[in-house]
């Protein structure tokens, strides 16, 4: 009950924070904008709190909601121990292709994978890294697997061995989620299931080599796993404001790095920001914030075209290449 009366404070926030987008038919066209109010703010910071299945709940990307806009997602991956998975080829590749299928399957994100090399060194705190590889992609959000330990507990005799049964493996893997804009990181959750059966990758137990190891009892408990942090993301990122960049400005016109593969449509209008003082001293701008809205007319699958008045609530804030536009 608690929850469901929380459910109802939410829904009816909402309709404040929507103030700005066009999916609504009584929103203000462009020129019309206000300053958000104290209790636009506070309902924000209650989505930004949600978790679980509440931010589920909530956050539900129905159609005609800012939350039905799909997250731009990067995906990579890594190994922390590449001599305990020689007998698991293409082991990064497998994985970070079915952490993509999960996630796809969820139908909020758009999800890119890259194999990078530099993701096996990537540490917390290669801010500048996460932001260059964001922005390449196109990205809001940046996901790393990394495979911590995948070691061998042989329990078994000399003919099982043959056959590559009664063995037991330790997997434990790592979910990271960075945040392009700050380039920090977002969250971090281990995962770990101590395998029995089939967990050696050459093949065995009846399995040819034309049969991946994906198929065995080990890449069966490995995607369960993927699956499990493909939900992670999901609750952790549901309420997060969708989120693009400007990227070219000509004339009247401003270019985005978004379309209708993330859900736009002719006429919604975004919010923009500057981006804050927390990059690199190289990439600062004066800081900005809640300075005004922008009308899409033009929208292509991966990128659309915006237009802005004099009189659009931007006062004397001029639109720069490098500006982040959202939902609200």
């Amino acid at each position: 009950m608690t929850v469901t009366v929380y459910k109802l404070s939410i829904v009816a926030v909402v309709s404040l924070l929507l103030g700005g987008c066009s999916v609504m038919s009584e929103l203000p066209l462009v020129g019309q904008w206000v300053a958000p109010t104290a209790q636009e703010q506070t309902a924000s910071e209650d989505f930004s709190n949600l978790e679980g299945s509440a931010a589920l709940e909530a956050c539900a990307p129905d159609p005609g909601t800012p939350f039905s806009y799909r997250k731009a997602i990067l995906v990579a991956g890594s190994i922390g121990a590449p001599g305990l998975a020689k007998d698991l080829p293409g082991l990064t590749l497998l994985t970070s292709q079915r952490l993509q299928t999960h996630l796809d399957a969820l139908e909020r994100f758009n999800v890119y994978a890259t194999h990078d090399s530099s993701f096996e060194s990537m540490g917390t705190s290669t801010a500048g890294r996460v932001r260059q590889l964001g922005r390449e992609h196109a990205a809001q959000f940046v996901v790393k697997l990394e495979l911590e330990d995948l070691s061998i507990q042989s329990t078994a005799g000399w003919f099982d061995k043959l056959l590559g049964v009664g063995d037991e493996r330790n997997v434990q893997m790592r979910l990271y989620i960075y945040d392009v804009e700050y380039g920090a990181l977002f969250d971090s959750q281990q995962y770990q299931r101590l395998v029995t059966g089939d967990v050696i990758g050459y093949p065995g137990n009846g399995r040819t080599i034309g049969i991946p190891w994906l198929s065995t009892d080990l890449g069966e408990q490995i995607d369960e796993m993927l699956s499990a942090m493909s939900m992670r993301v999901n609750e952790k990122l549901a309420c997060i404001p969708f989120s693009a960049e400007i990227t070219t400005i000509r004339g009247n016109d401003i270019h985005i790095n978004a379309g209708f593969l993330h859900g736009y449509r002719t006429g919604d209008t975004l919010r923009v920001y500057r981006r804050t003082d927390v990059l690199a001293p190289e990439e600062r701008q004066v800081q900005g914030d809640n300075d005004g809205w922008i009308k899409l007319h033009t929208v292509f699958p991966n990128h659309s075209i915006a237009s802005t008045a004099q009189d659009n609530g931007l006062g004397g804030y001029r639109v720069e290449t490098g500006d982040v536009v959202r939902a609200w």
